[in-house]
Formats: C-alpha cells, structure tokens, sequence
C-alpha cells in the first residue's frame, strides 16, 4: 500500500497543476506574460492579442490578473483578499478574474467567478487583519452556476471586461474639453473707455452685459456638456438612459428649442431601452440560475438540426411551411427532439390556395410565421421557409444563408424556450 501524499506536497502539486490548466485555458486567446516580481492579487497576468481592431491603439491593451486556485474537495476553502476584487474607490475591478479547478483525468472541471464574488452570496471574513472573501468548495461544487461550459463564451467574457476596463480607463479621451469660463467680464481695450460721446450709450457698461450673457450661456451650456459627457461615459446603457431622462426633461423646455429636442431625439430610443432592459434580465437570471452558456449553446443546436434538415430540400418552395416540433429539457434547455415536415402552406394555414401574380398564395395579415405551445416543454414553430429575402451573394451557398442569416426564427424559438422555462 503506498503511502499518502503529505498535505504540503499535495497543495504544491495542485497549485501547479491548477496554474498549467489555466494557460492552456487562456493561451487560445490571450498572451501569458511572465512575471519577474511579485505582482499582488496574480498568478497569471494576461494581456489580450494584438489584432487589426486594436493593433493602431494608442494605449497599450489592458492587463487582466487571473488568481488560480483548486479545490480538492468541497471541505476545501480559499480565501481571496477583497482589495484584489474592489479598487481604492471601492468599485469591482474589470481585470480581475478566478478560476477554481477541481478533478483530475476525465473529471476535471473548472470554474469561473467574476464580478460574481461580490454579487453573490460568499462572506467576507477578517484573517490576520486582511479582509477577504471567503470561496468555500461547497458553495462552488454544488452547483453548476460557476461551472464553465463554453470555454469560447468564457473567453469572451473575459475580453469584454477587459475591453471595458480599457475603456474606464482613457475614458478622458473620449470627450473634448471645455476652456475655462472667464470670470472677469468688464476687460474691455483701453480705447473704449476713452470719454467720446456717441448716440448709443457707455460702450464698456453694454459691451459688459453682452459678455456676461455669454458667460450665462456657456455655463448653461457647460452643465449639458458635463451631462452629455456623463452619458458618452456611461457603459450601462440603463443607468445612461436614466442621465437621459434628466437631460430631456432640460433639453425639452422651450428654452433650447429645436436643438435641444434634436439632441434628446437622437439619443433616446423607447424600443432600444426595453430591448437592453430585457436583455440585461435575462442574463441576470439565466446566470443566477448556472444556464446561461446552455442557453447560449442551444442555439448551435438549433441551429444544426435546421440546416441539417433543410439542406437536401433546398431551395425551399414559397409556398411550403417548414414546421418544427420542438422539446427540450427545462433543466439545462437542451434540444432533446426537433420533429421536422414541409407542408402546404394553403393545406397548413387553411386559407385557399389560389395563387396571386407572384405565385404566392395568399396569408392574411401576413402571418408568415408562428408559435404554439403544445406542453411545458414542447412547442411548435412554422414559417414560410422558402418566402425570405435571399442576397445574391448566398443564391449559390443556401445552407450558409439558413446558418447564419435566419435571425427571427432562431430568436423567436430561444425566446419560447425561455418563456416556457420561466413562465413569462
């Protein structure tokens, strides 16, 4: 019987082991830089690859610092200084990143927090006069809702927060600035003052008045700037919408007229506001819940199964309704069965099938595509697959077009499929 691994060694060994499964994690995407001093709250310094989007950068991409840890069990606890997760100001930092493996062979995992350390429902204990987050294995091994599932859309995430941080940063260079307001309004040219009469009146007392009802312009002017600014800054588009509401209500008085209604005009959009609001829920949600990378990678399969099926068909007639029964598993929403036919739009539809000068039959209200619920977890979903406006550039590569071009019908099932799921 060979004897025990001692505690030390066996830390020793996982802390490598979790730091060699971390690069070739990140190396798909970032570059791994060495550290030749001790750089607090990093294991691993990341820096994402120059590409034409930000090679003609003026500032040098931002570094991400990755803390690596592995859990043995769930009686495993880490614990992660809060000052490596929060700045001087107390905001999340955008570059920090943690990864917790766990298993060894086929059952090795690995799990990604965030901005989720704060969010969540890890406490912050006081080790030796540090205050840190307290990672225990139990609330990380016992769920899913860390677990990484897609090592594409981990990836992504981590360059958007990068990106981000990039951005919070030389945010100063988004805007230009104003001059400083002139507090001395009476300076005028010594010949002005000179006492010759004239039929208007004291040229440096109305020159005076001209210039501090400029001054009162550009101060007024300096407040919608400073709002304006605030709103370019912004990176929630929700709490930019509310700095919005504020201007419009300024903007939108008579004072500033047509101008003022131009500005809000192009910066308010109700149908964009509700698309990031639902958008931002159900992220929040799907994330709360360990389902957003499956709800994601349901769309591939979706995807799959639809081009998989309509490619011998092709070119699908315009009269022929592609339906599909769909059920899926409200666990993880994957597709377990799509059951495909083509059918008769007229027979389908029930209307008559006389075709117009197109060659179309007719659909009242131009209903040319539709959702039924069937169960809790199957619906049905038709459209007019071959009535769909094709570029020409895909008129010799179809199966591309029904890939990656089917936007509405692709969202119009993702969107069932979460309804269902959350009861919306």
């Amino acid at each position: 019987m060979s004897e025990e691994i001692p505690a030390w060694l066996k830390a020793i060994q996982n802390g490598s082991l979790g730091e060699a499964r971390a690069k070739a994690f990140l190396m798909d995407r970032f570059w791994i830089l060495e550290r030749s001093v001790d750089i607090e709250g990093a294991d691993l310094i990341i820096q994402r690859r120059l590409t034409s989007k930000n090679l003609l950068d003026k500032a040098p991409p931002k570094l991400g610092f990755v803390q690596v840890k592995f859990l043995e069990s769930e009686k495993t606890t880490h614990y992660i200084p809060t000052a490596y997760i929060l700045d001087s100001e107390g905001k999340v930092r955008e570059d920090f990143f943690l990864f917790l493996h766990t298993g060894y062979e086929e059952h090795a995992k690995v799990y990604f927090l965030t901005t989720d350390i704060v969010n969540s429902e890890f406490e912050i204990a006081e080790i030796d006069g540090v205050t840190k987050y307290r990672i225990s294995g139990t609330k990380i091994l016992r769920t899913d809702k860390y677990l990484v599932k897609s090592n594409s859309a981990t990836l992504s995430r981590i360059e958007d927060r990068l990106e981000l941080a990039d951005f919070k940063k030389n945010r100063e260079f988004i805007s230009w600035k104003l001059p400083n307001i002139i507090a001395v309004t009476s300076a005028i040219l010594p010949e002005y003052k000179e006492k010759i009469e004239n039929s208007w009146g004291d040229i440096p007392e109305e020159f005076q008045k001209i210039k501090d009802n400029a001054l009162k312009a550009m101060k007024d002017i300096e407040q919608i700037y400073l709002e304006l600014k605030e709103i370019a800054e912004e990176v929630d588009p929700l709490e930019a919408f509310d700095k919005i509401e504020g201007l419009r209500r300024e903007l939108g008085s008579s004072t500033y007229g047509r101008w003022g209604n131009d500005i809000v005009d192009s910066l308010y959009d109700q149908d964009f506001y509700y698309t990031c609001k639902n958008h931002y829920e159900k992220v929040k949600t799907l994330r709360k819940d360990g389902l957003l990378d499956d709800y994601i990678n349901a769309k591939t399969t979706l995807i799959e199964r639809v081009v998989e099926f309509l490619t011998p068909n092709l070119p699908i007639d315009s009269n022929t309704i592609h339906l599909m029964i769909i059920k899926f598993s409200q666990s993880d929403f994957k597709i377990e069965s799509i059951n495909h036919s083509l059918i008769n739009a007229a027979e389908y539809l029930k209307v008559p099938d006389t075709l117009n000068a197109f060659g179309h039959v007719e659909i009242p209200h131009r209903k040319y595509s539709g959702l039924n619920t069937i169960s809790e977890d199957t619906f049905e979903y038709y459209w007019l697959a071959g009535r769909i406006g094709i570029k020409d550039e895909f008129k010799n590569d179809l199966p591309e077009f029904y890939r990656n071009h089917l936007y509405t019908v692709y969202r119009a099932c993702l969107e069932k499929m979460y309804d269902l799921k959350y009861n919306v």
